[in-house]
């Protein structure tokens, strides 16, 4: 599909008051899209609204709730009501909660289901009325690494994010003729302030599983895909397609270091207490687009694809001269 002009045109962004929504309003703002941002902390969404009307963006925030049905309603009516259309969904709302999960509490795993996968259903639902009567419209959803892979200690959140992709995958085969297009972007680990938020049960403070990357390289890769609607994107390499063809070659392997090490990789060692984080009520804490975690330094992404890319590759290697020896 041409690119597409995105100056005009109306996003509704899902999950705006922290991390990817946050700066992924900022770069839609910059193209010269017409923003309604939403999420459940009325002045962080005030400070984003301020922070992109300084910039000459026009922009409303309506706060609401992705689990309640009459919020999603609320935001969709008062964005169709001011700008009078909304052309792109992002569906950006999300949530994780660490622990082994047979220690996860019940309430965790289900409400890790409402918001990130009928969060996104309940939205989806909102506009496409909006989109089919038109004839076009976009909904774009801000998906994982883990939608395809895993991660120990994040059995909610992955189990999640597989359900979103496979929704949105079957959501695109319906629409298909209608104009109304599918978009999916496959998030790396990103330095965003979900650690700030996350509920543990392990007593430590999350980190992201590295490499981590900033999170303009996830807002960059919506703004792609808002320009050029109906692709799966992976924004990244080393964090992305790399792990997919590792996955692929040698399953073996991902699954003997996340197994020995993932849940290690994943705590900080700074002790915590955080049973419930915002997973239940929203928290002052985490305003913005940056966490506590910084972006894993580009040399140390050169250096460990090259690492990873040479064992694979003497994986795959021995492994087929065993396959020739046995012939």
């Amino acid at each position: 599909m041409a690119s597409q002009d995105l100056k005009g045109k109306v996003a509704i962004v899902t999950g705006a008051s922290s991390g990817v929504g946050w700066q992924t309003a900022v770069r839609l703002g910059e193209a010269g899209v017409k923003l309604c941002v939403t999420a459940r902390r009325v002045e962080a969404l005030e400070k984003l609204r301020h922070q992109l009307e300084a910039q000459g963006v026009e922009c409303i925030a309506v706060p609401g709730d992705v689990t309640v049905q009459a919020d999603v309603e609320q935001v969709v009516r008062e964005c169709l009501a001011h700008y009078g259309q909304v052309d792109i969904l992002v569906n950006d709302a999300a949530v994780q909660s660490y622990g082994f999960f047979d220690e996860l509490p019940w309430e965790h795993l289900t409400r890790t289901f409402d918001i990130n996968v009928f969060g996104f259903m309940r939205f989806a639902r909102a506009v496409l009325p909006h989109f089919k009567a038109r004839g076009s419209g976009h909904i774009l959803n801000v998906q994982s690494m883990l939608s395809r892979g895993s991660a120990p200690l994040l059995a909610a959140y992955s189990a999640s994010k597989h359900a979103t992709l496979g929704w949105a995958k079957c959501l695109e085969m319906e629409l298909e003729g209608t104009g109304i297009a599918v978009s999916n972007v496959l998030v790396p680990s990103v330095a965003t302030n979900m650690f700030s938020h996350a509920p543990t049960m392990l007593g430590l403070a999350p980190k992201p599983v590295p490499p981590t990357y900033d999170p303009d390289v996830a807002a960059r890769a919506v703004l792609k895909c808002a320009r050029r609607p109906g692709k799966t994107v992976i924004p990244v390499f080393l964090g992305g397609r790399l792990l997919l063809w590792i996955n692929s070659l040698a399953p073996a392997l991902g699954k003997l270091i996340m197994g020995r090490f993932g849940a290690r990789m994943q705590m900080r060692d700074e002790p915590v207490v955080r049973p419930e984080g915002n997973l239940f009520r929203p928290v002052a804490e985490g305003v913005g687009p940056y966490g506590p975690v910084p972006p894993t330094p580009r040399w140390v992404r050169f250096s460990a694809t090259a690492g990873l890319a040479a064992l694979v590759g003497g994986v795959v290697l021995g492994v087929a001269g065993l396959a020739r020896a046995a012939r």
